[in-house]
């Protein structure tokens, strides 16, 4: 039985403890940096050059990609998917992290050495590979001769700083060409929802405007009711208060001129009774707060228009004045009936219905039914995939059925079962829901020409081998590893397709 690492640890003095602090660095530090070791070594048995010739001449087959930058070796495609699974990765991260290693390895040889003996954490010299991937070998290997007297014996952000002084040095033009164009790189992002169901926004503003508007973002929350929150949870209301531009525009006016809604306002800026409207007014019959201002009043008209513009302002009620949504809820049929449940949104992710209802209350709401899950398309005869079932396993399945994957747009629908023609003998209703699986581009190809089998027991729970017999099981909840042994021969075993 696996004993508690709290229990583990228990009844040390704190010499001992730190002694085993290090000692569990150091394994942590030995294990990532075998993994670099492993990569490179499974590089080095599927190089580009270990693809037969018959292979390369098949549609679809496993071809030689350079994942690393100038000067590395090119791997086979197909071989970097198996790997992948075992990292646990998707193809696309797994594909990145062999090309990093391939860079350390051939572009930075000093770091490479101090990473295989273990005097260099192996995801800091992976950040300076990524970092340096688009010089050519030359400048890449002036840069590791720079680095290597630091590496490993100064903190990373020192490092790093030193890694983009030695860039700028062997690559000088191309740094300030770079300067030059994200001037004009300037955009607003909206992030994934976290586990929390919050979102981040991200910005690249020109600095003083940047500086301008978190200063007016500053002056917001600092105009909000004062409250317990903490500064970084009243900016964040202030924020999301610019949208909604009219309520923020009267809370700051409110600040900045706090009598500016006074009730006696409109009273105060009329005519005097039985006065000439065109004849100027007197300062002393304005407001207050238009006092100091009196060049800006030039007669009656205009007080009085002012005054018209203030009072409509102040009866304003907001609320009324928010901006019309338009959110695709995926809602099912039980949550309807009982009020509560989960919903997936697209771009967001499972939520609560009570969420939802909060992000709805404000706004007008149109229901409108897109696809009912419970009722999937009848098979088809044909190998072609009709529309209503890539729409159907689109909303039923957002995600790639491959161990590990990531993928969740431009996927290929895949037969678990090769499709036989009725010629053949093959049976009706052969490209149906449950034989149909959502894969990316390289997995489906990996798939059909890698050496990779798979089969679909029940619908959305896959079961795939990979060429060396290691067994996944995927499915709604994640993937998970069977191995090799004889638990995972009997579950493959079992998920034989009946026809």
């Amino acid at each position: 039985m696996f004993e508690s690492l709290e229990l583990r640890v228990a009844g040390y003095g704190t010499d001992d403890i730190l002694k085993a602090a290090k000692a569990a660095v150091r394994a942590r530090l030995e294990a990532e940096n075998e993994l670099i070791a492993w990569t490179a070594a499974w590089a080095d048995a599927n190089s580009a050059d270990s693809i037969h010739p018959d292979e390369l001449r098949l549609r679809g087959g496993p071809r030689g990609i350079r994942p690393g930058g100038d000067g590395t070796p090119e791997v086979n495609d197909l071989a970097l998917v198996e790997l992948a699974v075992a990292m646990r990765k998707g193809e696309f991260a797994g594909t990145r992290f062999v090309g990093e290693v391939l860079d350390v390895r051939f572009r930075l040889p000093l770091l490479w050495e101090k990473v295989m003996g273990c005097e260099v954490e192996g995801w800091q010299a992976r950040t300076i590979a990524r970092m340096t991937h688009h010089l050519t070998l030359e400048q890449a290997l002036q840069v590791d001769a720079d680095l290597a007297g630091f590496a490993g014996l100064v903190g990373f952000s020192k490092l790093r700083d030193r890694a983009e002084a030695a860039i700028a040095r062997v690559d000088a033009e191309r740094v300030e060409r770079v300067a030059a164009e994200r001037k004009s790189e300037l955009g607003v992002w909206l992030s994934q929802t976290s586990d929390e169901g919050l979102k981040s926004l991200f910005a690249r503003l020109e600095p003083a405007a940047a500086i301008r508007l978190y200063a007016r973002i500053q002056e917001l929350a600092d105009a909000l009711p004062a409250d317990d929150r903490t500064p970084d949870e009243r900016r964040a209301e202030a924020l999301a208060l610019l949208g909604n531009e009219l309520e923020a525009t009267r809370i700051l006016a409110e600040a900045r001129q706090p009598d500016l809604f006074a009730e006696e306002f409109a009273a105060a800026v009329q005519p005097v009774a039985g006065e000439d409207p065109d004849e100027p007014v007197e300062e002393s019959e304005l407001h207050q707060s238009l006092r100091d201002q009196p060049a800006m009043i030039t007669d009656t008209g205009l007080v009085v228009f002012r005054a018209a513009v203030e009072r409509i302002v102040a009866g304003l009620d907001p609320s009324l004045l928010l901006p019309t949504s338009t959110l695709v809820v995926h809602v099912a049929a039980e949550s309807l009936e009982t009020g509560s449940g989960i919903c997936r949104v697209p771009g967001i992710g499972p939520t609560t219905m009570g969420v939802v209802k909060d992000w709805l209350g404000h706004d007008r709401v149109n229901v409108v039914p897109v696809v009912d899950l419970n009722d999937p398309p009848a098979p088809v005869d044909a190998y072609e995939i009709p529309d209503r079932h890539r729409r159907y396993l689109r909303f039923a399945r957002p995600g790639s059925s491959f161990p590990w994957s990531t993928a969740t747009g431009n996927l290929e629908l895949d037969h678990t079962v090769p499709y036989r023609s009725m010629g053949e003998g093959g049976p009706p209703g052969q490209t149906g829901i449950d034989a149909l699986a959502p894969l990316a581009r390289r997995e489906h190809r990996a798939v059909t020409h890698g050496g990779w089998r798979r089969r679909q027991p029940e619908p959305g729970t896959m079961i795939f081998r990979s060429p060396h017999g290691d067994t996944q099981l995927t499915n709604h909840s994640g993937t998970f590893d069977l191995g090799r042994g004889m638990f995972a021969r009997a579950v493959w075993d079992a998920s034989t397709p009946t026809r």
